[in-house]
C-alpha cells in the first residue's frame, strides 16, 4: 500500500509536536533563535533534559543549530518538508514576545 510510508512519516511528524514542551520550544523558535540555557531557565528543567528535547527535534530535521564559541543556537529549519505546516500549526496561538538575551 502506497499510503502507508506517508502517513507514518504524518505520524512521527504529529507525535514530536504533541509534546507540549517541544511545542514551546518550535514556537519560541519561530521567532528567533535560542540557546539551550534560554529554555533551561523557561522549563526550569535540567539541562540534560532541554537537550534531549532539542536532540528529537534535530534528527527530525525541524531544526538547525550553530555555533558560537562556547554556544549552539537553534532555529527552525525553513527547508523542511513540512514547514509550512509546522509555521500554520505554530500560528494557531500567539507567538511569544521573545526578548533577547546574552548567555
Amino acid at each position: 500500500m502506497q499510503t502507508v510510508k506517508p502517513v507514518e512519516e504524518m505520524s512521527q511528524f504529529l507525535k514530536l509536536l504533541s509534546d507540549g514542551t517541544r511545542l514551546e520550544i518550535l514556537r519560541r523558535l519561530a521567532v528567533r533563535e535560542h540557546c539551550v540555557c534560554d529554555f533551561v531557565e523557561l522549563f526550569a528543567i535540567s539541562q540534560p533534559a532541554v537537550s534531549r528535547h532539542l536532540k528529537l527535534l534535530r534528527q527530525a530535521h525541524l531544526i538547525l543549530e550553530r555555533r558560537e564559541r562556547q554556544w549552539i543556537y537553534f532555529r527552525l529549519n525553513p527547508d523542511h518538508p513540512r514547514y509550512a505546516l509546522l509555521l500554520n500549526i505554530l500560528m494557531t496561538t500567539p507567538l511569544p514576545d521573545v526578548q533577547r538575551k546574552q548567555c
